[in-house]
């Protein structure tokens, strides 16, 4: 009898064969309905990220990223009507101020921009409800971006949303005070997200040529911005070997005005791990390094030919800034990618100013050109060490003039009491004893022939 009969037989007693095979087959068509329907219902859960882009400059950013760029949903907001019939296809639009700017933009007025967004606040949070990772991109120097984007930014925060802030600053030639209403914005928007990039606009001169027409170098800009986001949103979409998923992303996001370090890369070639880790380190966008991040997440994507060692030779290069940073990776691995390895870096917690090392010489097995580098800190003297310099010179400096003035009172005194050496005394001494010697023999003479001897 089949294993599945045996427990309807019992023995015998309640069921025959016929009755027992009947039932077992009505079973086993009941699981397979029951199966297929758990199979159907099971949903896997997706991170929801939604981009918002502020103002013009920010819904330029955001159409040139949502033409690459898919499953995320992307927002142009703006109080000029007229700029966001421009928007991208895949963009939707969020017009707010309209009563206050009648439709326009808000010129340099920050204070305008940040009217115009708190009368709609409220409509402004149904943006970021449900929403897991909120990204707001914002060109800072105008009013709109600098005004608004304080605003999004807490009502992302009110609407339990993680939030990423992306800004760039206003070029050197549009003047002073642009850059105020810049650096002015970013101090009121740093307290309200988890994390935020800073990208000067001066850093394109460090990519482009000089005959490149202006147009043309915004869209590289633009292009590099996107490239580093669609690193990340990939990290997140993508399944494979390791994967990185929303617990990673809250893990790195968590706490808030962190600065943070993004970048992307694709490279190719036999020594491409090396390639790919130094083009990490060397986006031109950004002024600071990864220096001091203490929260990094890291995704490789390649296809069935990722080597091991690749793997290691990366994820040591990236270990090695920060030994005791919460490091995550991801791998994934694509057939399209045809000897093309793609490495995306993203670090919170960077210090501002601080460039990241060359870690070339890590990827290999010497040493000695970390015991070099390490040299010239062991140089480097405390702020107390150096008072104790300075004093001890001082001293140093008293006790020379103290003996300058001595040697100069025993340069007057007498020729006299100049001091004599053991030479000159043994001298002195033995002339002494040559006198006595000879007083010593005359009075060995007697009387009459010494009277003799002095006539």
């Amino acid at each position: 009898m089949p294993p599945g009969l045996r427990g309807f037989v019992l023995h015998g007693n309640a069921f025959d064969k016929e009755q027992a095979a009947t039932l077992h087959l009505k079973n086993m068509k009941h699981k397979k309905v029951v199966k297929r329907r758990a199979d159907t219902s099971f949903d896997i859960p997706r991170t929801k990220v939604r981009v918002i882009g502020i103002g013009g400059g920010g819904g330029n950013i955001v159409a040139e990223i949502a033409s690459r760029v898919s499953r995320v949903d992307f927002f142009a907001a703006n109080t000029d009507t007229q700029d966001l019939k421009k928007a991208h296809a895949r963009v939707r639009i969020f017009p707010f101020g309209q009563k206050l700017t009648r439709g326009l933009g808000c010129g340099m007025d920050a204070g305008l921009g940040e009217l115009a967004a708190r009368s709609e606040k409220d409509r402004m949070k149904k943006l970021f409800e449900g929403q897991d990772v909120s990204i707001i991109i914002a060109s800072l120097g105008g009013g709109t971006g600098s005004g608004a984007a304080p605003v999004f930014a807490q009502a992302a925060r009110e609407a339990k949303s993680l939030v990423l802030g992306i800004f760039t600053l206003p070029f050197e030639f549009e003047g002073k005070k642009r850059k105020e209403i810049a650096h002015s914005a970013l101090e009121k928007i740093r307290p309200l997200v988890n994390a935020y990039t800073m990208i000067p606009n001066e850093r394109i001169f460090k990519t482009i040529e000089k005959t490149t027409p202006f147009p043309q170098a915004l869209s590289i800009l633009n292009r590099k911005l996107a490239d580093s986001l669609e690193g990340l949103i990939d990290a997140l979409y993508s399944p494979g070997l390791i994967n990185i998923d929303f617990a990673d992303v809250r893990s790195v996001l968590e706490g808030r005005g962190r600065l943070a370090y993004a970048s992307a890369v694709a490279v190719t070639g036999s020594d491409r791990a090396k390639g790919a880790l130094n083009a990490l380190f060397a986006n031109s966008l950004h002024e600071y390094g990864v220096q001091g991040a203490d929260r990094i997440l890291f995704h490789l994507a390649a296809d069935k030919n990722l080597k091991m060692q690749e793997v290691a030779d990366v994820s040591r290069g990236i270990f090695s800034l920060n030994p005791k940073a919460r490091i995550i990776l991801g791998i994934t691995l694509r057939p399209e990618f045809k000897d093309k390895l793609k490495a995306m870096l993203f670090a919170v917690g960077c210090a501002e100013g601080k460039q990241a090392p060359d870690l070339t010489p890590r990827l290999g097995t010497s040493r000695k050109p970390e015991k070099k580098a390490a040299q010239p800190q062991k140089k480097q003297r405390s702020v107390v060490q150096k008072k104790k310099i300075k004093r001890a010179k001082k001293v140093l400096a008293r006790l020379a003039a103290k003996r300058a003035v001595k040697q100069h009172e025993k340069k007057e005194e007498p020729a006299e009491k100049t001091r004599k050496t053991a030479l000159d005394l043994k001298q002195e001494l033995d002339g002494k004893l040559r006198e006595i010697q000879e007083e010593e023999k005359k009075w060995d003479i007697p009387a009459f022939l010494r009277v003799k001897i002095k006539r």
